[in-house]
């Protein structure tokens, strides 16, 4: 591959002084210009990985500032998203050009690879023939930690600027080899302009498809279906979580039984939003599960078939140990979901510490 002409990269500097995500308005927790946080990771998905990012071990935990360089490009990207498979060899095309041209270790790749575990990582790349570094983001708390990037691949070029990366400039979507060159050389040479304004609003967020008498009334049928037999609800604010729908007993007071709406919005860029509601106890126990509007491959709706799936694979673990297996616990062609699933449901282990006491 060869360098860009200086045209290309004056009309490629104009586009990114234009704005940089292109298709797709994001809104990020950290502005363009500013230091970019140091997002660390248990380990990388091969010890060869170690080596190709500059750093001079080949196992363990890896943190941003430990990589050298002058510009680093972060991928964030899913194993199961079909534009990120048809990235996956452009940017392994563009890993090997920087690693032997002139940009040699000046140039360095990390693919992040949201909502899997290295071993599924490993089967990504072997599948893929694709030998560019990779660390695994398994609960997605470095893609949430990012803000709202409208989902994946979406990449970050970040800049060594007084000795920590700072944000330069971001992309939603698939790029080439040969575009992720030029932007890369044009970032280097200082060519870009102003950083572009990305904190502009975003995305709307996707709302719950239910008004507030829907909701009252299957967060009840719900509860009262675990109970075996009628059952008022009430409602209470979790400050910092939201509304959640109680059980109550003949008494009129709570017995310990909760429902809680949830929507996460998706991480491919071809998906759509997911909405569910769940129940747990207060000991921290999963209760139950009802798919609201849950999407699998070609954004068809799941069956209860498939409700029943993920119902059968939560219900009886306890919130701070329910750790996504894709193996056994995916709905069969839902596995982005599944996943998406098992990481908002986890994360309400921090409701019940919250629970108003009896």
């Amino acid at each position: 591959m060869n360098p860009m002409k200086p045209t290309a990269a004056l009309c490629l500097a104009a586009l990114l002084s234009a704005g940089a995500a292109l298709g797709v308005e994001v809104s990020l927790s950290v502005a363009p210009g500013r230091a970019f946080p140091d997002f660390s990771f248990d380990e990388l998905v091969d010890p060869e990985d170690y080596g190709s990012l500059g750093l001079a071990t080949s196992t363990g935990p890896v943190r941003l500032s430990q990589v050298p360089g002058d510009l680093l490009v972060l991928e964030f990207f899913s194993a199961r998203c079909l534009n990120c498979q048809r990235q996956a060899p452009l940017l392994d095309s563009f890993f090997r050009a920087v690693a032997s041209g002139d940009l040699a270790g000046r140039v360095r790749l990390l693919g992040v690879g949201v909502g899997s575990g290295a071993r599924e990582l490993g089967g990504f790349r072997r599948a893929l023939k694709v030998t560019y570094p990779m660390a695994a983001d398994p609960t997605y708390d470095r893609y949430l930690e990012l803000g709202d990037p409208g989902g994946t691949p979406f990449t970050l070029f970040l800049l060594r600027q007084s000795g920590q990366w700072t944000l330069a400039d971001s992309h939603f979507g698939l790029e080439g080899d040969t575009e992720l060159m030029a932007r890369s050389r044009v970032l280097l040479e200082g060519k870009a302009g102003a950083p572009p304004a990305l904190t502009a609003a975003g995305r709307s967020r996707s709302e719950l498809p239910l008004s507030d008498e829907e909701q009252h009334a299957r967060a009840q049928h719900l509860l009262a279906g675990l109970l075996g037999r009628d059952a008022g609800v009430d409602t209470v604010e979790i400050p910092g979580h939201g509304r959640l729908f109680r059980a109550l007993g003949s008494d009129g007071k709570p017995i310990g039984l909760y429902a809680r709406f949830a929507s996460r919005e998706p991480v491919c860029d071809l998906c759509h939003a997911i909405h569910f509601l769940f129940a747990f106890d207060d000991k921290g126990t999963v209760r139950g599960f009802e798919a609201v509007r849950v999407t699998k491959f070609g954004n068809e709706l799941w069956s209860e078939a498939d409700a029943e799936k993920l119902r059968s694979r939560m219900a009886g673990r306890t919130l701070d140990h329910l750790t996504f297996d894709p193996n056994v616990d995916a709905v069969t062609s839902g596995t982005m979901s599944s996943s998406l699933i098992f990481d908002e449901v986890r994360r309400a282990a921090a409701l019940v510490a919250a629970l108003p006491k009896p």
